[in-house]
């Protein structure tokens, strides 16, 4: 191809303009349209940028494909591009530049066309964003010479400087009615200053609104001598009403004043009076001998809108204005200074109304105007990326190199600072008085002190929208003035005008021109929001906020098409303050207030050990009348109370009346762990290495679960947010009596590592080279995107140059995340050649911040909560197995995760709104040495797996489904608000219905065993409601009989396990000849160590019946067989209720001597309940 040239200076900002606007309202993740570098046209010209992103988006109805390069992603779409854009014309296969911005708008306006052509359309949407382009090119080649550090010179300066104007309106400098002389004289953007037009009115014909009562003196003594000069004795006769210069000349030839010229109700004076100019608005003027604002009417159409004042605008205007005063908000609020608009003045010609119509604005005393900036120009950018604001906040820290990581610290303290008189207050005059205030980039003004944010200042009361329910009674104000707007709209005007367009705005400028983040600044927005003292009031829509899936959007491209301004469209975007959270977020934990945390561990731990080998049929007891015995030798035996419950005749004791006689001595004492240990090897069977291990593995779990006990949140759980449930959940395996061993890790890593008392940390980050890795992505992603889940472009450049430094070629290497414990403790160790080679390098880079989840190795992304889940290889033993990545399992990992995902989104049987989530992996790294040592196998990779924030919908949550059985730190059952508002059984039937039916429904319909313990299960719900499950964990926890798939042919390349790793692991394979090891591997998982244990709990807790419980499942069970005949096959083949399931002994396997799949087979409670209804 020939080649690209670049675009112009002056037009590269209308690019990105009019994409981002197009793929915000189209809601295009510009993310997902990341391409490999050498797959790029544009690769040659940024080769040597390696912070540099290409993405590629097919424009369908043109048959077209631009390419383009990224210099900045932004988290809310206010994405900077490089100034080179490729066209690939797909019918010809011919690439060409991009350079001429209409020739983009015309892609865009015909993809536009295509998708929407069933709805009334303005067809002059191409002309004018073309009238836009070329007002914009004017006002380049003509604007007044300065430099940006200019812009300090006063107020003006930033109400005069946008060139540009929104930044997501592609109509933003269009006009109809001014011609390019009138632009020169009129125009803000050209520095225009001008006299008002003076016509003496009438009395009679005069219509007029004030907000006070005592209307001040507003028309300067000049021009009212003038006046009475020239109407002598008339003068008490006529009222003044000043119009801008060109709309006087437009009201002189308006056919309908001509008879009121003619009869002299109307005498035109002229131009009179001071110098004024106009704001970015261009009708609005800044009168400064007055110190007012002046709101003119102008018959111009600019962006969307004629620009006049319509009588019913101008009340909407003057009622707000009355309720700010009378209600003295400004001194209510400090942080605040809204200017009210004092009086709204206009003629008795209906004709004429509108065209007339003016307003006065409260203005600014000199001493506040001088330190005070319009933020729109505080924020647009020069030719050289340079924005206004940097120079101010450089005033803060004159001695601060703002690109330097130093200067992160400041930059964020700076920030906060801006959140407290900006975000804070409006969220509490809104908590407080239902005031919505239109607070976007033009309408905000901001006072500096010194270089901090010191007060915000908000015009425009046209915008205003109040709750007349949230304020006090205002007699004044007409019932159906239009100022009233309900809670919902109100609400929804102030997060789009202040978060996303003000707030997101600001974040993203500041990002681009400073070395810190966009997700670090909302980081920041989230954490001052929390921090800061709230009324009770202001919590409520505090919370609100940040707790909102998403922000709404004005889609001004879209109402621009559709002429629908005054009905406007709006869409949902991802809220950036839920989404990037940052340890600092976390709820801080508390030491506990139970004082017997210690007992309670280690009875925990003496208890599910009896309970698992009592299960497993390991020695003799008794149990009767509610109590259990059992004898360790001939004069020593054990009591304890104990239940059998219906679920598997489990038998589940109160390990705090466990109690040990000893005949000989006729006493009886509580044992400790290590007595009964001592005791039970007496009548155990048992391999003498194997049981001291178990043993080191039992009182390990008791020390590290009491110290997990030893702090608790400092909230419930039940308020926390999944991510911290998912961490927080003190329950681990609940039938596994080494639950919490954690082998390798002291207390001190236990404290820093472990899910329950983690405080957040980063990973090690190593650039490794190609040829030790195995990577295998998903269909749905590249090696590009995968990094931005975890870097930024500036990141990207900073470990480019840290390889550069060492002559390493950052292609050839692929960066690879290492769990912080993994490398102290083997990476560092057994690696050692490969990172003298130069194979495996460290890197300085932080990347996000994670939070372990309940697996340990698993961790969330707390930094960016809908970012990728990273599950890193850790030479650890936890429930008795080592925590290392099996290579065969790492590679199966994207392929199964797709494999699975396809199959559940093309099932047309499951109900879509149940149709559960699957967390993909849509990545594995494994890094294996040619030659390697057995610590090596399977300790260095990774599988990164898909957030459940990406899948969640507005109003709702999600809960590990281990949290069903968990108390809360409030020693209430963490579902009991949900059992209390909608009844167990309601609440049961939708959980079994939602969550658990569908993984039935996979093996039934399409041959796959899922392994569906609690751990790997999350609910999604609305309020508690059940809607449907989240599943996770496919790369080792998938089963399958290829004969017995609904679609073999759509079974994926996958790799069986290794003969070396099926001696270490026998229960650790992928197919089977069996259907009924698939229903036993479905079973054993869903039935006993997640559906029986909830059964038990709420048997326990609410004193729910079992069988009930075990009846209703069947029940649903056999709805789902009437609902689907075509199964019936199927349903016998994979007989959930058969008589005996086989169950994994996870106890006994740790002590008896042949390493084996050891099950044991038990009778299935479905089978249970007919027998009892047969009787």
């Amino acid at each position: 191809m020939n080649s690209i040239i670049t675009t112009d200076a002056w037009s590269y900002k209308l690019f990105e303009q009019y994409l981002n606007t197009f793929f915000r309202e189209l809601k295009v993740n510009l993310e997902k349209h990341i391409i490999p570098a050498q797959d790029s046209p544009l690769f040659t010209l940024y080769a040597e940028q390696p912070d540099t992103l290409y993405f590629a988006y097919t424009f369908n109805a043109s048959n077209t494909i631009v390419y383009g390069a990224v210099q900045h992603l932004s988290t809310t779409g206010y994405h900077r591009y490089q100034r080179g854009f490729s066209l690939q014309n797909l019918s010809e296969n011919t690439f060409d530049s991009l350079t001429d911005p209409k020739q983009l708008v015309k892609l865009i306006t015909d993809e536009l066309n295509s998708l929407f052509k069933d709805k009334n359309q303005n067809k002059n949407l191409y002309s004018d964003i073309a009238n836009s382009i070329e007002n914009t090119k004017f006002f380049l080649e003509n604007k007044p010479s300065q430099t940006v550090t200019k812009a300090l010179s006063g107020f003006q300066a930033t109400e005069q400087g946008m060139l540009y104007g929104h930044p997501f309106h592609v109509t933003s400098k269009a006009n109809l009615g001014f011609s390019k002389e009138d632009m020169k004289k009129y125009s803000p953007e050209l520095g225009a200053s001008f006299q008002l037009h003076y016509f003496a009115i009438h009395s009679s014909l005069i219509q007029k609104l004030v907000s006070e009562e005592q209307s001040s003196h507003r028309v300067e003594d000049e021009v009212l001598e003038v006046a009475k000069d020239r109407l002598q004795e008339n003068f008490v006769n006529y009222e003044l009403m000043p119009t801008h210069p060109w709309q006087a000349n437009f009201l002189l030839q308006h056919p309908s004043l001509k008879k009121h010229l003619d009869s002299q109700d109307v005498i035109y004076l002229g131009a009179l009076g001071q110098t004024v100019w106009p704001t970015s608005s261009v009708r609005t003027v800044w009168l400064p001998q007055s110190n007012l604002f002046l709101k003119l009417s102008i018959d111009v159409r600019i962006t969307s809108f004629i620009r006049n004042n319509p009588m019913d605008e101008m009340e909407r205007a003057i009622d707000a204005s009355k309720i700010i005063i009378n209600h003295k908000i400004n001194e209510q609020y400090p942080d605040l200074m809204i200017l009210p608009e004092l009086e709204a003045k206009t003629v008795k010609i209906p004709e004429l109304e509108s065209s007339f119509g003016i307003l006065y604005r409260a203005g600014l005393t000199p001493e506040v105007l001088e330190n005070t900036r319009m933020l729109g120009g505080l924020v647009e950018e020069n030719e050289n990326h340079e924005i206004p604001l940097l120079s101010i906040i450089q005033q803060a820290a004159p001695n601060q190199n703002l690109q330097s990581k130093d200067a992160k610290d400041f930059i964020t303290f700076w920030w906060k600072q801006y959140v407290k008189v900006s975000l804070i207050p409006l969220i509490e005059l809104f908590a407080n008085k239902g005031i919505s205030v239109e607070a976007h980039m033009q309408n905000s003004l901001m006072e500096f002190k010194n270089g901090y944010p010191h007060r915000l200042i908000l015009r425009d009361m046209e915008g205003i929208s109040i709750v007349p329910e949230m304020i006090e009674d205002d007699s004044s104000i007409s019932e159906d003035s239009t100022v009233w707007f309900s809670q919902k709209d109100a609400w929804t005007f102030l997060k789009y005008y202040l978060v996303i367009n003000h707030i997101a705005h600001l974040i993203s400028a500041i990002a681009r021109v400073t070395v810190i983040e966009e997700s670090e600044l909302w980081q920041a927005t989230r954490l001052t929001l929390t921090q800061e003292n709230f009324s009770a009031k202001g919590q409520q829509y505090r919370d609100l906020l940040i707790n909102s899936l998403t922000l709404p959007i004005k889609a001004n491209m879209l109402n621009t098409l559709y002429h629908s301004g005054g009905n406007p469209i709006w869409i949902e975007v991802e809220n950036p303050i839920y989404k990037y959270r940052g340890a600092e977020a976390l709820c801080p934990l508390q030491a506990t207030q139970q004082t017997d945390y210690k007992t309670l561990a280690e009875n925990r731990v003496m208890g599910q050990l009896l309970e698992a080998l009592i299960f497993e049929n390991t020695f003799k007891y008794e149990f009767s009348k509610g109590q259990i015995k059992f004898y360790v030798s001939d004069t020593v035996f054990y009591t304890c109370t104990a239940k059998r419950h219906f679920s598997f005749k489990r038998i589940k004791l109160n390990p705090s009346s466990l109690v040990r006689s000893d005949i000989s001595l006729d006493a009886e004492t509580r044992p400790s762990l290590k007595t009964l240990l001592a005791d039970l090897k007496n009548i155990i069977e048992a391999d003498p290495v194997k049981w001291q291990n178990f043993n080191d593995e039992l009182n390990l779990t008791y020390v590290k679960h009491a110290q997990t006990l030893s702090q608790v949140p400092a909230q419930p759980l039940r308020t926390l947010p999944y991510l911290e449930q998912e961490a927080r959940i003190t329950n681990a395996h609940l039938y596994h009596p080494s639950f919490k061993s954690r082998i390798g890790f002291d207390l001190k890593e236990n404290q820093k590592y472990a899910p329950e008392l983690s405080e957040g940390f980063t990973v090690q980050w190593v650039a490794t080279h190609n040829s030790l890795c195995k990577l295998v992505l998903s269909e749905t992603i590249n090696l590009e995107q995968l990094y931005k889940q975890h870097f930024s472009e500036k990141d990207l450049q900073a470990i480019n140059d840290q390889l550069k430094e060492q002559n390493i070629d950052f292609k050839d290497y692929i960066l690879t995340p290492i769990h912080p414990w993994q490398w102290d403790k083997i990476i560092e160790l057994y690696y050692q050649d490969a990172i003298s080679n130069q194979l495996i390098i460290p890197l300085d880079i932080e990347g996000p911040t994670y939070l372990p989840q309940q697996s340990i190795r698993t961790l969330s992304n707390i930094s960016d909560i809908s970012a990728l889940s990273l599950k890193l290889a850790m030479n650890l033993v936890n429930t008795s197995t080592s925590r290392v990545l099996a290579p065969h399992t790492v590679q199966n990992a994207a392929k199964m995760s797709d494999w699975l995902y396809n199959i559940v989104e093309q099932d047309h049987i499951l109900e879509k709104q149940r149709k559960p989530v699957i967390l993909r992996e849509i990545g594995g790294l494994s890094v294996n040495q040619q030659i390697a040592l057995p610590v090596q196998y399977g300790a260095l990779a990774c599988i990164w797996r898909e957030s459940i924030y990406s899948y969640l919908k507005e109003g709702e949550s999600a809960t590990p489904v281990t949290g069903l059985m968990q108390v809360d730190t409030d020693q209430k059952p963490l579902i009991d608000e949900w059992i209390q508002e909608y009844g167990i059984e309601f609440w049961l039937e939708k959980l079994l219905t939602n969550a658990y039916l569908p993984i039935m429904h996979i093996l039934w319909c399409h041959g796959l065993a899922l392994e569906s313990h609690a751990q790997n299960m999350v609910l999604i719900h609305k309020n508690g409601l059940p809607v449907k499950a989240a599943l996770k964990d496919f790369h080792d926890g998938i089963r399958f009989s290829r004969h017995l798939l609904r679609e073999p042919n759509l079974l994926p390349n996958l790799q069986d396990a290794p003969k070396e790793h099926a001696k270490i692991n026998p229960n650790s394979f992928l197919e089977t000849h069996s259907p009924n090891e698939l229903r036993d591997f479905t079973q054993d998982a869903l039935w006993f160590v997640n559906l029986a244990e909830l059964a038990i709990f709420l048997n326990e807790h609410y004193d729910f019946d079992e069988i009930k419980f075990w009846t209703m499942l069947r029940t649903i069970i056999n709805q789902h067989k009437e609902a689907h005949p075509e199964f019936a096959e199927r349903y016998e083949l994979f007989n959930f209720t058969d008589d005996t399931i086989d169950i994994e002994q996870l106890a006994s396997r740790r002590f008896l001597p042949e390493i084996r799949l050891r099950v044991q087979t038990t009778p299935n409670p479905l089978s249970l309940i007919k027998e009892i209804e047969y009787e």
